[in-house]
């Protein structure tokens, strides 16, 4: 296997593991983690993995990410297939690990909605162009340090989700959506968290352009 598909799998697979894991837990002790504490894991998955498998990937972990970068031409089209192939694998392999640890639990940290999937498909757009937009922002910016863009943005993912969460449950990952959904059976609001991300990270796309334009101009 090369050696960046597997970061993009045990990158995925630790985000999938600790976030929805913090919601079971916190399910199964009555709030004994509470919301805040779940948020606050989100995040600190996502700047790990982001800092761990980013010297061997390119630590999307998303494939709405994935597929955002490859139309703001940052990406090939040709490895984004495995890139998305291997988001998916790392999500559902931590799905099943946790079925094995909570058997009993019946959604596994299914993203579900608690408004209306109009509502819920509005929110989740914002939020995924939000998310999106803090990634194109530290390319903007030129931030160079691993630690820093990790830092950027798991605190963005961690506010996006202390927001959102009580909502539609901040899925911004069709990859976080389909592992959980797919072991537990909860696949009737699947197709809402597949299109939701894609579209708001694709309006974001628009930022690199910003960054071009600032570039060629900084030449002149």
């Amino acid at each position: 296997m090369k050696k960046y598909i597997a970061a993009e799998i045990l990158g995925t697979f630790l985000i999938v593991f600790v976030g929805t894991g913090a919601i079971i837990y916190n399910e199964t002790s009555s709030g004994g983690l509470t919301h805040l504490g779940v948020c606050i894991l989100w995040g600190i998955a996502v700047a790990i993995s982001i800092v761990s498998a980013g010297r061997i990937a390119e630590s999307h972990f998303n494939p709405a990410v994935t597929l955002s970068l490859v139309l703001a031409g940052k990406f090939s089209a040709k490895k984004s297939i495995e890139h998305i192939a291997a988001q998916i694998v790392g999500a559902t392999i931590a799905s099943i690990v946790l079925y094995l640890i909570f058997p009993k639990n019946a959604t596994l940290g299914s993203t579900l909605p608690t408004e209306s999937p109009w509502i819920s498909a509005v929110i989740e757009i914002a939020i995924s162009f939000a998310l999106m937009a803090s990634i194109a922002l530290t390319e903007i910016l030129q931030i160079k340090s691993r630690f820093y863009v990790a830092l950027i943005i798991g605190f963005v993912v961690f506010i996006l989700a202390y927001w959102a969460g009580p909502l539609t449950g901040a899925s911004m990952n069709p990859a976080r959506s389909i592992g959980p959904a797919i072991i537990s059976g909860h696949t009737e609001y699947l197709f809402l968290y597949l299109l939701a991300p894609i579209i708001g990270m694709l309006l974001a796309v628009p930022l690199y352009r910003f960054k071009r334009t600032n570039s060629k101009q900084s030449a002149t």
